[in-house]
């Protein structure tokens, strides 16, 4: 059994670094991957609808911990990006919300992450992006796989971009990638 160290960031049950972050995502993605499956009459709420969710704020916030995490990556993102800061309190802060906002415009499955993420955990905003939808869709089976038998309620969970629909898993993969690609740059 690995004995997981204690961090010395304050209350994060021992995470401690950016990498920490993206293994939970890929983490999430597994989960939400295998709780896909035929409705259970017997379940309150269909398990995949969270596991999304989680995914979707897990993956936005690779961001905060990226930036957060060391001033050697602010400035490789920074430069990256093309933006300057100051390493200051307040200029880390606004930093942050530059980085954030030029990895949203550059990489748009994380910014869909992001659109899903606040638009979850404020319920109701006042400003979201109306070209993002993101739905939990019931279609009947139509033949039988594994457990499911025609007539079977199946969730599809889908997020549109535009014109552009695609399972949400399409979209957590892509932002996967990019943090993968972003920590090694």
């Amino acid at each position: 059994m690995q004995v997981v160290k204690p961090s010395p960031i304050e209350n994060v049950f021992a995470m401690s670094e950016p990498q920490h972050v993206l293994s939970k995502l890929l983490w999430e993605i597994d989960a939400l991957t295998q709780s896909q499956s035929v409705w259970v009459d017997n379940e309150t709420f269909p398990t995949p609808i969270f596991r999304a969710w989680n995914a979707a704020v897990t993956a936005w916030h690779i961001t905060d911990w990226l930036w957060a995490s060391k001033s050697e990556i602010r400035a490789k993102v920074a430069t990256v990006h093309g933006f300057v800061y100051e390493e200051t309190p307040a200029g880390i802060r606004r930093g942050l919300e530059k980085f954030q906002e030029a990895v949203a415009i550059r990489e748009r499955s994380l910014y869909i992450c992001r659109e899903i993420a606040n638009g979850s955990k404020h319920m109701r905003r006042t400003k979201s992006a109306p070209d993002i939808k993101a739905k939990a869709v019931w279609r009947e089976a139509i033949a039988r796989v594994g457990l499911v038998v025609p007539g079977d309620l199946v969730l599809s969970l889908e997020i549109t971009d535009g014109q552009n629909t695609k399972d949400a898993l399409h979209w957590f993969i892509d932002a996967f990638g990019y943090a993968i690609v972003t920590r090694k740059e």
